[in-house]
């Protein structure tokens, strides 16, 4: 029977690096604030800053959400995020945007020194060059998980499926590291045979957002599975991986919901703590 790999555990052990870290700020000058920023009505997107506020509520961060319409201009959105970094110590921005908005720009508008998602072309280009003070928040997440549970990646083959900035950049550049030492692997939709590279994954993560598109013809015995995907389908939401049968294969995984997710959002705030400690 497989192990599940609850994110629980592991984002309790964040927050209490990182709520010590804040108490010491709020002792010496004020509370940490941290501001995100919401461009029209998309639910998952409420949802998680919601979850963020009441992450930032518990952990003793002032939180500021801007909640801009949908309709808002690449122009108006850019000058709000300026004319809020002067006033905050974290800024983010909640992804997908409407499509009428190029993401790219309005990230780089954030001055690197307060993107606690770490995805500025800065912070994201720091990785490169083993300089780095930050990890984007999710990719942060299956690091700790990783490291929380002792799961080895020493030589092992790692697949990650998806080529976001969000996760498998990020985590292709670190796993492959001196770190690490993991020899990484990423495939997508214009990968012709995705078994070729699963069947002889050791761990596999998945960043699709595609409904249970991997199931248990996909893993080899004994691989550790981390499905971050997300996806709805007539109003339920899923993760990548099809878990019927899997435990008869795979030895670990983290689960969709409970997994990866409780961590991402802790993920975030100890970012948040890092920027304060180094600015």
């Amino acid at each position: 029977m497989e192990q599940i790999l609850f994110g629980a555990p592991v984002a309790e052990q964040l927050d209490e690096i990182s709520k010590n870290a804040f108490q010491k700020h709020s002792k010496d000058n004020e509370k940490p604030h941290l501001t995100a920023i919401t461009v029209g009505d998309n639910p998952a997107s409420l949802l998680y800053v919601t979850r963020k506020q009441e992450k930032a509520l518990d952990l003793g961060v002032e939180f500021n959400w801007l909640k801009l319409d949908s309709n808002t201009s690449q122009e108006t959105l850019e000058d709000v995020i300026t004319n809020e970094s002067d006033s905050t110590d974290g800024l983010i921005i909640q992804l997908p945007l409407p499509s009428h908005l190029n993401p790219e720009n309005a990230i780089n508008c954030i001055p690197h020194e307060i993107d606690v998602d770490g995805l500025t072309s800065h912070n994201l280009g720091s990785l490169f060059s083993d300089t780095y003070n930050l990890i984007p928040a999710t990719s942060l997440a299956v690091l700790e998980l990783l490291n929380f549970y002792n799961i080895k990646t020493e030589d092992k083959n790692v697949v990650i499926a998806g080529r976001s900035r969000l996760v498998s950049a990020p985590l292709a550049k670190i796993l492959s590291s001196k770190s690490y030492n993991a020899n990484v692997s990423v495939i997508h939709s214009k990968t012709t045979n995705q078994k070729l590279f699963t069947k002889e994954a050791d761990i596999f993560i998945s960043a699709i957002g595609s409904a249970k598109i991997y199931d248990h013809t996909f893993f080899k015995n004994g691989s550790t599975i981390i499905d971050i995907g997300i996806s709805s389908v007539d109003g339920k939401t899923y993760g990548d991986i099809d878990t019927l049968q899997i435990g008869e294969v795979i030895s670990s995984r983290a689960p969709f919901p409970g997994g990866v997710g409780p961590i991402t959002v802790s993920a975030l705030f100890f970012n948040l703590s890092r920027l304060l400690q180094s600015n």
